[in-house]
């Protein structure tokens, strides 16, 4: 066995002996069990993506909680998505969280305020509505299909569900989804 086997092997076996295997599958329940879930205001945090203050952007904003405790803020659902797509030194996110925006809210307007938090797979998400001093393309969020719907009426814009919102997303940066 050569040099370059020898470091292979030793590597694998202090990976597996640390728990690098079961936490980066997700098998380490206890160390995730210790990790607050909960979202937390979004304060003075700077955008993991772009370095911007997060509460000085439109909602909506998110936060990503890894499995190891680090969280991350991001000014936008385009900054979101950027940010998942790239490896991340702490792993698979815990949990994702968005900010929900509420139908009476003029969806053209920034709203800077803080609004409520809901995990991004129970989000709908609407694309196509132009948005001022947004960078990106906007996407919007609200809690349920019918708030999404009274947003479009009129409108050409869509109406997504999280799975979608990949796929949408990948093809507007010219790539295809994962």
């Amino acid at each position: 066995m050569g040099f370059r086997n020898h470091r292979r092997l030793a590597f694998t076996l202090a990976f597996v002996l640390t728990g690098g295997f079961m936490t980066g599958c997700g098998g380490d329940k206890a160390a995730q069990d210790e990790v607050d879930l909960a979202p937390i205001a979004i304060s003075d945090h700077e955008g993991a993506v772009c370095g911007m203050l997060v509460r000085e952007q439109s909602a909506p904003r998110s936060q990503v909680i890894h499995r190891d405790g680090e969280r991350s803020f991001l000014c936008s659902i385009g900054d979101l998505l950027a940010y998942l797509a790239a490896p991340s030194p702490h792993g698979a996110p815990a949990r994702v969280l968005v900010e929900v925006l509420q139908p009476t809210q003029d969806p053209a307007e920034s709203h800077t305020a803080t609004h409520p938090w809901i995990t991004a797979q129970e989000g709908v998400y609407v694309v196509g509505i132009e948005r001022k001093l947004v960078m990106g393309a906007p996407v919007l969020i609200y809690r349920d299909r019918a708030a999404a719907e009274q947003v479009i009426a009129g409108t050409s814009a869509k109406i997504l569900s999280w799975d979608e919102l990949g796929s949408w997303w990948a093809k507007q940066q010219g790539g295809t989804p994962h």
